[in-house]
Parts: structure tokens; C-alpha cells; sequence
């Protein structure tokens, strides 16, 4: 009988033979995605050509789509942040699109390594945000801004406007705070979410074939559709695979962005 655990893993791989029950699991595919990333980086910067084709050329597509697309919102220092973006894409796409295959496992749809990518956004606004504009500087932007009050105004005007920019002081800190904890998580859950819907809806269209397959020749007519399902479901998912990858990266350079632009510099790039 098919069960949710192995419908998840529709292959079997017998590791078991070699005391590795549990050998093919999110932390390792994640292991392997990263060593294949390197292997590939390897290959692509070994032969390099004033005219890319193949690695060279997919890797440099890649590169110049993050460049272009971190240079206005993160400003002078896009170039310094641009191999954190394109490794954190490449990363989640190639973690996205190894979970599709039937019997791996997908690292993104873990909380725990969602958590550790969106914890090093987290730190690096933080981080650079005050090395760049300095502790107060940085910290400037949880304080309400001045409000002058015109003292030629009537008593019930100043003492209003007075109450009102003692609210300011009170609230704007803790909801700024609040904001900037809440990031992490966003990036976290909406990368877990997405990815962990995709890996149960293509567990329950093995599970839906298991169910209708019979002796008759309806029922297995009836448990063709749940996996042409699956076929199409996979398909999408390369698309939502893209997808996710580039969303989390962009928040990324969002995120990073307003910690280390220039107050100047923020308002020319609108």
C-alpha cells in the first residue's frame, strides 16, 4: 500500500544495503547542490572564451541579470552584494529544480535551511547597514523624524502637536523593530510554504494513482489522470522553482538596499 511518507519518494534507492537508510534527505541534497555548484563554476571558469557558450555562457547570464537588477536597488555597493544574490539564486534554483526529481529530496522545503539563508540577509543588512552609515546613522531611521512646532501657534495646537510627536517617539520604534524581525520570517515561511505545497500536491498524485489502480480496465484508465497530473504539476514547478529563487533574492537586494544606501543616493534612485 502507498503511503504519504513513500509517495514522497515514489523511487526506490537502496541505500539501505549499505547501513544509509536515510542517506538521500534535504541536508545532504543540499550538500550536494553546493558541491555541484562549485563543480560547475569550476568547469565554466576553466575554459573561458571572449565568446561564452554553454556553463560560461548560462553563468553569465545569470550574473548580468542579478548586476542589472541590484544596481538601483542597492546602489554604489551593488557590485560588492552581487555574488551574495547570484549565489543565493543559483542555490535555491538548483535546490528548487533537484526536489523535482522523483526519490531526492528538496532542501528549500526545510524551515531550518530557509531560516539559515534568510538569517544571513538578516545579518548582512544589519552588519553593513551600520558599517556604512555608522550606529546612529543607521538606527536614525527607527526614530520619527523632527517635527517643528510653531510656537506663534495657539496653546491647543502645541500641546496637541507635542502629544502627537510624543506618540511618534513611543510607537515608531517598536514597529520598526517588529518590521525588520518579521523579514527573516517572511523570507523564510514564503520560500518553505511554496516549495512544501509543491512536494505534498505531487505526494498525493501517487497517492490518487495508488488509490485508483485496480484489476479493471477503468480503474486504471481513472489513475492515468492523477499522474498526468503529476506530470503537469512538475512542469510548473520548474517555473515556480524560478520563481521563488528570484523572489527571494530581490527581497534580498530590497532588504540590503535600504540598509546601505545613502539618504542621497535613495532618493535618486526614485
Amino acid at each position: 500500500m502507498v503511503t504519504m511518507e513513500t509517495a514522497e519518494s515514489p523511487l526506490s534507492i537502496p541505500f539501505g544495503h549499505w547501513g544509509m537508510d536515510n542517506a538521500i534527505n534535504p541536508l545532504t541534497v543540499s550538500w550536494f547542490v553546493t558541491l555541484l555548484l562549485l563543480f560547475l563554476f569550476l568547469i565554466a571558469r576553466s575554459n573561458l572564451k571572449a565568446v561564452p557558450q554553454g556553463l560560461q555562457n548560462f553563468f553569465e547570464m545569470i550574473i548580468e541579470f542579478v548586476q542589472g537588477l541590484s544596481e538601483p536597488l542597492v546602489g554604489k555597493q551593488a557590485a560588492f552584494f552581487s555574488p551574495l544574490f547570484f549565489y543565493l539564486f543559483t542555490f535555491i534554483l538548483f535546490s528548487n529544480l533537484i526536489g523535482l526529481i522523483p526519490g531526492s529530496a528538496c532542501p528549500t522545503s526545510r524551515v531550518d535551511m530557509n531560516l539559515g539563508m534568510a538569517l544571513v540577509v538578516f545579518l548582512s543588512t544589519h552588519f553593513w547597514g551600520i558599517k556604512t552609515k555608522g550606529f546612529k546613522g543607521y538606527f536614525a531611521h527607527f526614530l520619527p523624524p523632527s517635527i517643528e512646532i510653531d510656537p506663534n501657534s495657539g496653546l491647543g495646537m502645541n500641546i496637541l502637536m507635542r502629544g502627537v510627536v510624543a506618540l511618534l517617539w513611543i510607537m515608531m520604534p517598536p514597529i520598526h523593530l517588529v518590521g525588520e524581525l518579521v523579514k527573516p520570517v517572511s523570507l523564510t515561511l514564503r520560500l518553505f510554504g511554496n516549495m512544501m505545497g509543491k512536494e505534498k500536491v505531487l505526494a498525493v498524485s501517487i497517492l490518487l494513482v495508488g488509490a485508483f489502480w485496480g484489476d479493471s480496465f477503468v480503474s486504471k484508465m481513472i489513475a492515468v489522470a492523477p499522474g498526468i497530473l503529476r506530470t503537469l504539476i512538475t512542469v510548473l514547478g520548474v517555473f515556480v522553482s524560478f520563481i521563488q529563487a528570484f523572489v527571494f533574492m530581490f527581497l534580498a537586494m530590497v532588504y540590503i538596499g535600504e540598509a546601505v544606501k545613502e539618504h542621497g543616493e535613495a532618493e535618486g534612485a526614485h
